[in-house]
């Protein structure tokens, strides 16, 4: 069988790691209106700030046991010694936990988005930001959750939240050249360059991590 298809059933019977992150970002997102005065002028000064941590927050909630369970049973183990290309699998796990969860995250992004600022210009600028943002974010809370396997997924969290400010002070310019009408593509590609590097990198430095923990 294929071994996308594996990894997109194993997500499946997962309810809680795929359904929960995406529930979470959904009642921040609902609470938040009722947190300030219905203005809209208030409703939009904090939004953005809360959209990206509650991406960067339901990332994190969604690689919290993507090895555990796996390192547990010993397939963690089998599954590195019999398939060669294990940071290849790496990155299509990370992809298939993207599209289940990162996805629909985006897309709900937007839609708050226009619910709140009632501009649709501005929300169709946010969609491709979120949908980059949470794959880089993903990325790294896996990296994470690989470093601290046997030690808990708070350690892992604590280690990867310094590698994820840089992208929070790049989303924070992109919202300002957007609300001032700037051209905010040189920040678009600022993330773009940055997800390269991490999709090409990783895997490989996740697949050293854990084949050091196995041994």
């Amino acid at each position: 069988m294929n071994i996308f298809y594996i990894e997109i059933l194993k997500l499946r019977k997962k309810t809680r790691s795929w359904l929960g992150p995406i529930l979470v970002f959904s009642l921040i997102m609902i609470a938040y209106p009722l947190t300030v005065e219905f203005l809209q002028t208030n409703l939009e000064v904090g939004f953005y700030s809360l959209l990206w941590i509650s991406i960067l927050l339901s990332m994190m909630l969604a690689t919290e046991d993507i090895f555990l369970e796996d390192f547990n049973d010993g397939s963690l183990e089998q599954t590195v010694i019999s398939i060669p290309s294990f940071p290849f699998l790496i990155s299509k796990k990370i992809f298939i936990y993207w599209l289940m969860i990162g996805v629909p995250i985006s897309f709900l992004s937007f839609l708050f988005s226009l619910g709140i600022t009632q501009n649709l210009s501005i929300s169709l600028s946010i969609l491709p930001l979120s949908i980059i943002s949470s794959y880089i974010f993903l990325n790294l809370f896996v990296f994470g959750n690989a470093l601290s396997l046997n030690k808990g997924s708070v350690l892992g969290a604590l280690i990867t939240m310094p590698l994820a400010l840089p992208i929070l002070i790049i989303l924070g310019k992109s919202i300002v050249a957007i609300q001032f009408d700037i051209n905010y593509v040189e920040f678009l590609l600022l993330l773009l360059g940055t997800l390269s590097i991490i999709i090409t990198t990783i895997p490989f430095i996740i697949s050293y991590v854990i084949k050091a923990h196995l041994e």
